[in-house]
């Protein structure tokens, strides 16, 4: 014998359907069919218990009902309550056959109903019927409580979160469709909210055209500069246009009841200024191709690749794409240097700078082939803008043969241990080498006195370079410097007082290394000989008191009336050797002081 539990949705005192608009969701009927099983030992039972959902409100009600049999008899339910009771009140009860009971839905929450059906008097101590009744605040999909608003440069994929974090566009007036955006109305449960209980979507553009083709079904809305409309499907997409000739950024606002979302975009025009701008301005003799280091060779140039940074903009100043068949880049001394590939690739950066700036449409990068020393300047035309010349650089040829190493450090004196820098620039004749790759010492930099900390980083340190042989050779001796030919390191200084000298034996005789010398000091003989010379003021001051002291009596005995002046004379001539023997003592006193600060300067 089975039988099963159904139930009716009651709103008031009319029983009816509650229509859920819910996207994946049929409404319920007026009376569900699931079964639900009565007896948890029954065989070949459908899909046990039921699932209804109900609006929240006085009165408004789910009635249960023991009236669906499956199998040859149905039995009695009795039945528990949690998170709500029946209309009358109780959370327990019994359901005879063909009976009901109401469950009270007057606020929001969830219900779960359990039955129990009773054989030969007694209820099962296992529930058969298990209904879930979810009560909700609102009809779900008609109370707006959010939105999403996401961009997407182009039209290729659909705009997502991911595109939005990374929308940035900088396209010609004159293209069109350059951009997506999607706009999505939620309720408080994530359901999508559409249709007439949907909020507007208010779109403005200060320069382009905007347009939507499912904003108002089916009428697609043509370009203009202002949308305010219902949207009718659960995503309204958007398309952005240039206007051609209308170079300008572009601000495009959108607005779902409050919810603002700001993008730009600009729209550029023809080229109306060509900016060259140095990256390395050393480079060396040869094509950077053939100057960068290999597998095979540790050492090499690397300043020729993308030395010169080439951008455009119009007369807004926006940053355009570049079209390098349309670029000349000309030499005032082609016998010292010569224009070179342009790069927008993307896969190198200027001045080949390790974690530098990736080469773009918008960031281009010009090579240098430099065929003798000297200095030369560049200057760049569009043939689509005449007028748009740019301003000259100038590139200085190094002959790439490093002739002089000084090794120098950012202090002249440092206490035990402290630290400091230590900077190796490498130079020809004519000044920094090129940023790249050299082997300028025999060895590794040394140190006279261990360093307490840098020692191993030291200028020439060992670097392993991978062959084409699969061994590893090391190099030992090998500098790479920046773009103005110079590399430096972090040290500690000497934990003990002295005098410490960095240098290194140079790889070839034409290699002239200047080595460094600083002073570790403890700050002991530094304050002995500041009191020697505060010691020596002292008695400088007191010689300056006995001189003034000597004067004065002397300015008195002058003063005596005529009739002492012999007397006077005599006194005068009394202190004339004390006064000459205090100016020696103050002379040499003067001179011990000069002494002692030159040494606490030294130390």
């Amino acid at each position: 014998m089975f039988s099963n539990l159904t139930s009716n949705v009651k709103r008031g005192s009319t029983v009816a359907v509650f229509a859920l608009m819910v996207v994946g969701v049929s409404a319920l009927p007026a009376q569900a069919t699931g079964p639900v099983n009565l007896i948890t030992s029954a065989t070949s039972i459908t899909t046990p218990g039921i699932v209804a959902t109900q609006l929240a409100g006085p009165g408004n009600s789910v009635t249960i009902s023991n009236n669906v049999i499956v199998g040859p008899a149905a039995v009695p339910i009795y039945f528990t309550l949690a998170g709500g009771v029946t209309t009358t009140g109780t959370s327990f009860g019994t359901i005879a056959i063909g009976a009901s009971v109401g469950i009270a839905t007057t606020t929001a929450g969830t219900i779960t109903l359990l039955g129990f059906p009773i054989i030969s008097g007694a209820a099962s101590a296992t529930a058969s019927d298990v209904i879930t009744i979810t009560v909700v605040g609102s009809v779900p999909g008609t109370v707006f409580a959010s939105a999403t608003i996401y961009g997407q440069v182009g039209t290729a994929t659909a705009p997502s979160a991911a595109t939005d974090a990374a929308f940035s566009l900088t396209v010609p007036s004159s293209a069109a469709n350059v951009a997506e955006f999607a706009v999505s109305e939620f309720d408080a449960a994530g359901i999508p909210v559409f249709g007439p209980t949907a909020k507007p979507i208010i779109v403005t553009v200060s320069a382009g055209l905007i347009a939507s083709y499912d904003l108002i079904s089916p009428t697609v809305l043509p370009n203009t500069t202002y949308i305010s409309a219902i949207p009718t499907t659960p995503t309204s997409h958007f398309l952005l246009s240039g206007v051609n000739g209308l170079a300008a950024t572009s601000t495009i606002t959108f607005n779902v009841n409050g919810i603002v979302k700001i993008y730009t975009v600009h729209f550029t025009g023809s080229a109306a200024r060509i900016v060259l701008t140095p990256i390395n301005a050393v480079v060396g003799v040869g094509v950077a191709s053939a100057l960068l280091p290999s597998s095979a060779k540790a050492t090499g140039i690397t300043a020729n690749t993308n030395a010169i940074e080439v951008q455009e903009f119009d007369s807004n100043n926006n940053l355009l794409v570049i079209n390098p068949g349309l670029i000349t880049v000309s030499s005032s001394a082609p016998g010292i240097a010569a224009a070179g590939v342009i790069d927008n690739s993307g896969t190198h950066t200027l001045g080949d700078i390790a974690g530098g700036v990736v080469t773009s449409s918008t960031v281009v990068g010009l090579s240098i082939t430099g065929l003798a020393a000297g200095t030369t300047t560049f200057t760049a035309t569009d043939a689509s803008a005449p007028t748009a010349t740019s301003l000259p650089v100038s590139i200085r040829v190094s002959s790439g043969i490093p002739t002089s190493v000084v090794i120098t450090s950012d202090s002249n004196v440092y206490g035990n241990g402290a630290p400091g820098t230590l900077t190796t620039t490498l130079s020809d004749p004519a000044g920094p080498v090129p940023a790249g790759t050299y082997v300028v010492f025999k060895g590794q930099a040394s140190s006279s006195m261990a360093l307490s900390a840098g020692l191993t980083n030291l200028p020439g340190a060992p670097t392993a370079i991978a062959s084409s042989g699969g061994s590893i050779p090391t190099v030992v001796g090998q500098i790479t410097v920046s773009a103005n030919g110079t590399f430096t390191v972090a040290f500690n200084a000497p934990v003990n007082d002295g005098a410490v000298t960095i240098t290194a034996l140079p790889a070839t005789a034409a290699i002239s290394v200047t080595p460094l010398t600083f002073t570790v000091s403890s700050g002991n003989s530094a304050t002995e000989a500041s009191s020697e010379a505060t010691n020596a003021d002292y008695a400088s001051t007191d010689a300056v008191a006995l001189v003034t002291t000597s004067a004065d009596a002397i300015a008195l005995a002058t003063q005596s009336a005529a009739s002492k002046a012999v007397a006077a004379n005599a006194v005068i001539a009394a202190l004339t050797p004390q006064v000459t023997t205090l100016l020696t003592q103050l002379i040499a006193r003067t001179a011990l002081i000069a002494a002692i600060l030159k040494k606490l300067k030294t130390k």
